[in-house]
């Protein structure tokens, strides 16, 4: 493991594109070294492995399109189909009267209205026929090296013992066991803070196991995508080279939709473009993931395959400058279709990113809506 590294040390990347006008911090892994997991769950290793710090040139997608402008948009658009990401301007109902910044924090109303909608603005970005809503994030703290996704559900730390949960009611309950799952809303432990490490959420391996694994409903809804892995590899067949054209199971991926709920004045989402990255880049890496929705008690968990990175030169990094709350971010975990072309198989890696002179604005407020979409 590094030493953590001072601000004096920060490395500034001379190639930068001629398109980029922004400038902020990304953190990677050092050439050479393997990172530590975390011991605690959702959470990536510690701020420490993240030796690698860059002064990275920034691309702004401004402006953002409506989902028709995105149809008809100039070559060099962020694209979910060749960047693994977009960006689209969509108004919600939540941003609406009567509606309030209260109204994000409540999970019915957020079922009843914003899952719906989103769903809806999926399948027309994409074209997928159905979409799954398996998560809402709320994030709302200022950076943590354990923050509220370590206590969800109950789950407690390896280091820091089992947690002790107050009485809950039932309906808290319900959303901890309930589906989709509502992380960040608890009163117990509040909102998540940003991730400012260089990482996607799952590797292949990684998103197979999360449809087995994360939440019974989740396994259910993926049943016939279960059975057409299982049955090639029973035939000894290679899933990245057999799945998209066997025709036994649908194309499918999982997508992150992730929204501010005001302005952003600091730790802005920043993504890379998937072209612009080697394979050498990808550092595999284990997070420890709790089995959710299985019971109360249960402090079962399982790893999931994720990603983190090393710098390259020629990496591109992109982001909204000042991104307002209808400016939405679709950004690709995952999908079967491109699992032959790239390791990354339409993820794109990504990060929250320190701007220069941001340090003492106040905490992002965001919600990220996880879904699998399904042709």
């Amino acid at each position: 493991m590094s030493s953590t590294t001072t601000l004096s040390q920060v490395i500034s990347t001379s190639a930068r594109s001629s398109e980029a006008q922004w400038r902020g911090k990304l953190r990677y892994i050092p050439p050479g070294q393997t990172p530590t997991p975390s011991p605690h769950n959702f959470h990536l290793p510690a701020m420490a492995e993240f030796g690698d710090v860059r002064l990275q040139g920034l691309i702004d997608m401004r402006p953002v399109p409506t989902i028709a402008e995105l149809r008809n948009a100039k070559e060099g658009t962020a694209q979910l189909a060749t960047h693994g990401f977009t960006a689209i301007r969509h108004p919600t109902t939540m941003n609406s009267p009567p509606y309030s910044p209260a109204s994000w924090k409540e999970p019915t109303l957020l079922k009843q209205l914003y899952v719906p909608e989103t769903e809806e603005m999926v399948k027309q970005v994409t074209g997928a026929k159905t979409v799954i809503t398996e998560a809402l994030l709320l994030r709302s703290a200022i950076w943590s090296e354990a923050d509220a996704l370590a206590t969800h559900a109950g789950h407690g730390d390896q280091e820091g013992g089992e947690v002790k949960p107050a009485e809950k009611s039932q309906a808290e309950k319900d959303l901890e066991l309930g589906f989709p799952q509502f992380i960040g809303f608890s009163p117990q432990h509040g909102g998540a803070s940003p991730a400012p490490k260089v990482h996607l959420d799952y590797a292949p391996n990684g998103a197979r196991t999360h449809l087995r694994k994360y939440h019974p409903t989740m396994t259910a809804v993926a049943k016939p995508i279960i059975e057409a892995e299982e049955k090639l590899l029973a035939e000894g067949k290679s899933l990245r080279d057999e799945y998209a054209s066997s025709g036994l199971g649908p194309r499918w991926a999982l997508y992150s939709i992730w929204r501010p709920l005001k302005r952003v004045r600091r730790d802005p989402l920043a993504l890379g473009d998937a072209r612009t990255f080697l394979e050498s880049d990808y550092v595999p890496v284990i997070v420890k993931t709790p089995n959710l929705g299985v019971s109360e008690e249960s402090k079962e968990t399982h790893d999931t395959e994720s990603y983190l990175a090393r710098w390259s030169s020629g990496q591109k990094w992109y982001f909204i400058s000042e991104q307002e709350p209808e400016e939405v971010l679709v950004i690709g975990l995952f999908d079967s279709e491109r699992d032959k072309e790239t390791v990354a198989a339409g993820g794109t890696l990504h990060s929250s990113v320190d701007l220069e002179g941001t340090e003492n604005e106040e905490a992002r407020e965001s919600i990220e809506l996880r879904c699998l979409a399904i042709w």
